[in-house]
């Protein structure tokens, strides 16, 4: 044999090694964003990062570039000598997320009704009836998972992926104020007309028309929690403070 010949190597090549401590993190914001949007994390609450490592079962350090995430997206704010806690949203803040979503959800309805597909108002349409359904039985508890759905697919038929970013923005104020709107006895009807409206101007493809109802709808909601706010409610959902991995009862 030719001393200058090398045998081919013909194993396969090694794979990248999978990014674990990337795939931590992304777990441990949805994780944490999830306690915090639906009241298991309870506004204004303290967070210890020892704590949250203990019941993730992960390290500090993906905890720490967790609540970083958070930090960005508005839900946590970093405290005097390190510490971290949930944000207490007052009036002014209520005001300027409602002033985002009008506008941001004026432009996803208005997107959507020059883009949504065919899956997508199938989609649209299955969320309505579930709101519908919720209306007839005067059911709050299950309003909540296909309202934040149809405000979600909304986004997702707009197809513009900055746009479908902001989702967590939606999340955000609709979860953190939902159950100071459905205070209001009345909401409920209303709010599923409101989403109707919206829902026929996007079928119809009637751009200008969807983004007016979305955001009046917003418009309205905003000032419903204005108004209940400066009669002393807050923003907040009344919950008690629990840990990420513990499911909060009654949300639909």
């Amino acid at each position: 044999m030719d001393p200058g010949y090398r045998i081919p190597n013909t194993a396969a090549p090694a794979r990248v090694a999978p990014l674990t401590r990337r795939r931590l993190v992304d777990d441990a914001v949805h994780a944490l964003r999830e306690a915090i949007l639906d009241g298991r994390f309870s506004s204004g609450s303290r967070l210890r990062q020892v704590a949250l490592a203990d019941e993730l079962g992960i390290s500090r350090t993906p905890i720490r570039e967790a609540l970083g995430h958070l930090q960005h997206e508005g839900l946590v704010e970093l405290l005097p000598g390190g510490g971290v806690r949930v944000v207490a949203l007052d009036l002014q803040q209520a005001v300027d997320l409602y002033d985002v979503r009008e506008v941001m959800d004026g432009l996803a309805a208005r997107l959507a009704a020059t883009r949504a597909t065919p899956v997508a108002l199938t989609a649209l349409r299955k969320c309505l009836a579930q709101m519908k359904r919720c209306v007839d039985r005067g059911d709050q508890n299950h309003w909540f998972a296909p309202h934040v759905a149809f405000h979600e697919a909304i986004l997702r038929a707009a197809a513009n992926a900055p746009l479908r970013r902001q989702v967590s923005l939606v999340r955000l104020s609709i979860q953190r104020f939902h159950p100071l709107l459905l205070s209001t006895p009345e909401r409920l009807p209303q709010a599923y007309a409101e989403h109707e409206e919206i829902h026929e101007a996007i079928v119809a493809h009637d751009a200008e028309g969807a983004e007016r109802l979305a955001r009046a709808h917003i418009a309205s909601a905003k000032e419903i929690v204005l108004k209940l706010m400066t009669r002393g409610g807050n923003g907040a959902p009344a919950a008690a403070s629990h840990g990420p991995g513990r499911a909060n009862q009654g949300k639909g």
